[in-house]
């Protein structure tokens, strides 16, 4: 049975860049895939572009970026931050890069797909391909072999570079987790997170697709405000999507049982006195006009019946009858609209989830298990996570990067 320096399980994102790590170190590795390619999930990141990074290169700074558990990463950042993971994909894989709107990193292709096939390129001959491991033996506090169903492996150290439960149709099953946990690691509760909102009201349906730019979306916890988002919006066929719903998400993974409210202020920067003096004049100006083909200029057209009918005032009633309690109840809706959250969009459509290895049981210096002394953890199977904008995708390689590194060859 052939022995290796390190085994791999996973062939994503973490788990290819812990190879090429590997490769470089002149390590004897093998990487175990079940899937009949690797980097599934890579290959949509950024909606097919590959968003591969954000460039925040003040270390400080992209730490506070990750709002749970977001100072364990400070070392792997430093020893492998942005800067070095740019300088890298460039120099090392060929793979030129560009920085565009919200400091996130593509390559200049717009291919995600030229970064798995780099990467794969590299790797192949070490890469089993649709193989799933059954079984992680281990003995006093070491592994001692990976049984698949096509076989048994044997190495000095190990990788489990698995990944979350997001997007299971890419080979994110949680799997990992149930590996993690029987060598003998506690695994935290795990939620979807970075996604959309399911609401009750039905009106979403037939808004499903406008965008709403600089508003301010208010989640209420318990009737109290909770937290707040600015930014665009997007409502879809169930419910709202977009920047700030998905950072918002962040906060709200174990609210939907009890289910909670959002708002959404339209005109975020005007305050509610003088946005009522602003809605008085164009109804003054607009004379017969009716209230329903008055109000263009503060929102889209979509949007007014909808603003009629929450504020309870008659669409066909002409703008300068309308009485001052019916226009500041038409502000009251337009400082704050109302919606019912009932449901996440789930792990079909959730970037990242929350949850998974604790990382009081894993060296943030080395990335090794505190608990199995041959076995290192990366990317998204550890209970940490960032926002959009390519900030998970830095935890995959600056995690693999460390954990390879620690490994004495």
């Amino acid at each position: 049975m052939t022995k290796y320096d390190l085994i791999i399980i996973g062939g994503g994102a973490s788990g290819l860049f812990s190879g090429i790590i590997a490769k470089e170190k002149g390590l004897k590795f093998l990487i175990i895939e079940k899937n009949p390619r690797v980097g599934m999930k890579l290959g949509i990141t950024g909606k097919g572009r590959g968003n591969l990074t954000n460039y925040t290169t003040d270390l400080k700074e992209l730490v506070k970026k990750y709002t749970h558990n977001g100072k364990f990463l400070y070392h792997a950042f430093d020893e492998f931050g942005v800067q070095q993971t740019y300088d890298f994909f460039e120099k090392n894989l060929n793979i030129p890069l560009k920085v565009e709107r919200g400091k996130r990193v593509f390559p200049k292709s717009d291919k995600a797909l030229d970064v798995v096939n780099t990467l794969f390129n590299q790797l192949k001959e070490n890469i089993l391909l649709e193989t799933t491991v059954t079984d992680i033996k281990s003995e006093k506090n070491k592994i001692t072999k990976i049984v698949t169903d096509k076989g048994e492996y044997v190495a000095d150290n190990y990788i489990l570079a698995t990944g979350g439960k997001t997007y299971p149709s890419t080979g994110s099953t949680g799997n990992g987790y149930d590996f993690a946990q029987s060598l003998g690691h506690n695994i935290n509760p795990v939620y979807p997170v970075l996604l959309g909102f399911k609401c009750k009201e039905d009106f979403v349906e037939e808004l499903a697709g406008l965008t709403l730019k600089f508003v301010d979306v208010t989640v209420f916890k318990k009737d109290k405000k909770f937290k707040k988002e600015f930014g665009s919006l997007l409502f879809t066929h169930e419910g709202i999507s977009g920047p700030t719903i998905l950072n918002l998400s962040q906060y709200t993974y174990d609210m939907y049982d009890e289910g909670f409210r959002v708002s959404i202020d339209l005109k975020p920067k005007v305050p509610f006195n003088e946005l009522d003096t602003r809605v008085n004049g164009i109804l003054r100006d607009s004379g017969s006009i009716f209230l329903r083909n008055s109000l263009g200029d503060l929102m889209p057209s979509a949007l007014i019946p909808v603003v009629i009918s929450l504020s309870k005032v008659d669409g066909s009633k002409k703008a300068s009858e309308v009485t001052k309690e019916e226009r500041q109840r038409l502000v009251r809706i337009l400082k704050g609209i109302p919606l019912t959250v009932y449901e996440s969009e789930g792990y079909n459509r959730a970037v990242v989830n929350t949850g998974g290895v604790d990382i009081k049981e894993v060296d943030p210096y080395t990335m090794q298990s505190k608990l199995v002394n041959n076995l290192y953890f990366t990317g998204d199977i550890l209970d940490l996570f960032g926002p959009t904008g390519g900030f998970n995708l830095q935890v995959c390689w600056s995690s693999a990067h460390l954990a390879v590194e620690s490994i004495k060859s």
